[in-house]
């Protein structure tokens, strides 16, 4: 699939740099990227559910700390 985006000069300088630290191309360097962010915003949608799930929910143990445990994985979750 093609797309077509606008970023940043400074970005996609940044990510030319690095890409080619990496050995990748620029589609590849982009589609992990994107991969990457998917998985994140598909977990963080996950833990949303759980939490307004949570009275529901019968769990073992303790699933506030679990939640806690995964939020604490997400460097963009509050």
């Amino acid at each position: 699939m093609r797309h077509s985006v606008s970023i940043r000069d400074e970005i996609g300088e940044e990510v030319e740099s690095m890409a080619e630290e990496e050995g990748l191309s620029i589609s590849e360097f982009y589609a992990r990227a994107a991969e990457s962010y998917l998985k994140r915003l598909r977990r963080r949608r996950a833990i949303d559910e759980l939490d307004r799930r949570g009275g529901s929910i019968d769990a073992h143990g303790d699933l506030d700390e679990a939640l806690g445990d995964i939020r604490q994985d997400d460097p963009e979750r509050p």
